[in-house]
């Protein structure tokens, strides 16, 4: 398996392992930040208000964050983000224990409600710079991971980092039964740390080695992380420049990410919109599936957890499947085809008559998203060298949280009138704007950019 080779790779299975416990530690984190504020106020408002600051970051750096990603775009300041994570959610426990001692010695009804107010005010602002903090890795990681390995491991090693994500979804809640034991809410802050503290370390290893050089599907010779400055990149055969994607950008370099999509790559540009697509119709799922079982077939939480495992299991399984093919023929078609299949399978699990059916649905529906998130990743690092990189997959993540903020405001009101017909709408749709993304992407040329 491409994966067992990659991985008797000293600094891919380090980067993969330590990746694997920042991605549960982050797990830990999002259930722990929930249920804090959900105790300290009882209001689900302020919980939805813990997303939204979250992604507010994201939009941001997407839209606007080009100068920045481009100064950060070195496993040395990636290693130093992620530091600041570690220190950002470390200080949640101290502080919540000198709250904590602050309204012991106080001992008035006044100073237990604004301890209760500041740590509501803790709670909003560090998930403020957890976003921040995210909205710089997710897209500066990959960029920077195939400079780790050759041109023709890359698409293994991106199913690597699909991988870490989706084992969390299995690990993350076994972690917290786990940490619940020894711990309480509030330490899951300091268990993050840790994971982010060993994630910082590992990554500050791996700027000390020299990075390896790929092979892009447009032509040769572009370096896909810092290379030495005595080992500059060969210039490439004058026949083979016009087919060359554009040259790394400068840090300073201003052009977004949507623009080099559209320039030089428009049906990436295409496939990342049906991305958003799919999120945006995901939500249907995350809302509507415990409304379904609880209406419909009268089963409680225990199934509802049964169901969601066998969609991570699914999932882990799709994974190891995409990571580890040797691709044949176009990408765009393959992804397409996983977003309608996905939808098709959306539209299966409202029309579901049994649970056991519904059981087989989402072991399938897990299975289907890898082949749309690891054929998406690998294009991106085939097509483009590092710094237009970074600007694209900070356009995509842009995209995912815009899209995915913005199902869960207007598609829980479609799948609660009606979950069965809500969910079969959803899922029909995202079929539609798969088929009609594989047509426009094949009649879009893929165009040398100007200049």
């Amino acid at each position: 398996m491409g994966y067992l080779r990659l991985l008797r790779q000293g600094r891919v299975a380090a980067l993969w392992a330590a990746q694997l416990l920042a991605v549960v530690g982050g797990r830990l984190y999002a259930l722990a930040v929930m249920w804090l504020v959900w105790q300290a106020t009882g209001s689900a408002f302020l919980m939805g208000l813990v997303a939204v600051l979250e992604s507010i970051p994201y939009i941001l750096v997407g839209a606007f964050g080009r100068r920045l990603t481009g100064r950060l775009a070195t496993w040395g300041r990636l290693a130093l983000v992620q530091l600041a994570y570690a220190a950002v959610v470390a200080s949640v426990p101290p502080a919540w224990a000198l709250l904590d001692t602050w309204a012991r010695v106080a001992a008035t009804q006044q100073a237990a409600d604004v301890t209760a107010h500041l740590r509501v005010a803790l709670l909003l602002v560090v998930a403020l710079l957890v976003g921040t903090a995210s909205s710089l890795l997710e897209p500066l990681l990959p960029a920077l991971a195939p400079s780790l390995v050759d041109g023709d491991r890359v698409r293994p090693l991106m199913g690597l980092l699909d991988l870490a994500g989706r084992l969390a979804r299995i690990l993350g809640p076994g972690a917290a039964g786990a940490l619940l034991l020894v711990v309480n809410e509030v330490g899951f802050y300091g268990a993050t740390a840790v994971g982010f503290l060993v994630s910082a370390l590992v990554i500050a290893g791996l700027g000390r080695a020299p990075a390896h050089r790929e092979r892009t599907r447009d032509g040769p010779g572009h370096a896909c992380g810092p290379l030495p400055a005595d080992h500059p990149a060969p210039p490439p055969p004058p026949t083979l420049r016009s087919r060359l994607p554009p040259q790394p950008l400068h840090p300073g370099a201003t052009a977004a990410g949507w623009r080099i999509l559209v320039r030089s790559h428009p049906s990436v540009a295409v496939a990342v919109v049906l991305n958003g697509a799919g999120q945006l119709a995901g939500t249907a799922s995350a809302v509507g599936l415990p409304i379904l079982l609880s209406t419909v077939h009268e089963e409680g939480l225990g199934v509802y957890g049964a169901l969601t495992a066998l969609a991570a299991v699914g999932a882990v399984a799709g994974n190891l499947t995409v990571g580890n093919l040797r691709p044949r023929g176009p990408w765009l078609p393959v992804f397409c085809a996983a977003w309608a299949v996905a939808g098709l399978l959306l539209a299966a699990m409202g029309l579901s008559p049994t649970v056991g059916v519904l059981a087989v649905v989402m072991v399938l529906s897990g299975a289907a998203t890898p082949w749309a998130s690891v054929t998406l990743q690998v294009s991106i690092a085939d097509r483009f060298p590092m710094a237009e990189r970074v600007a694209v997959l900070s356009a995509h993540h842009m995209v995912v949280r815009l899209c995915g903020t913005a199902g869960m405001l207007v598609v829980p009101l479609l799948v609660d009138a009606d979950p069965p017909t809500g969910l079969a709408l959803t899922g029909l749709a995202l079929v539609a704007a798969a088929l009609a993304a594989g047509v426009l992407g094949r009649r879009i040329p893929e165009t040398a950019p100007e200049g």
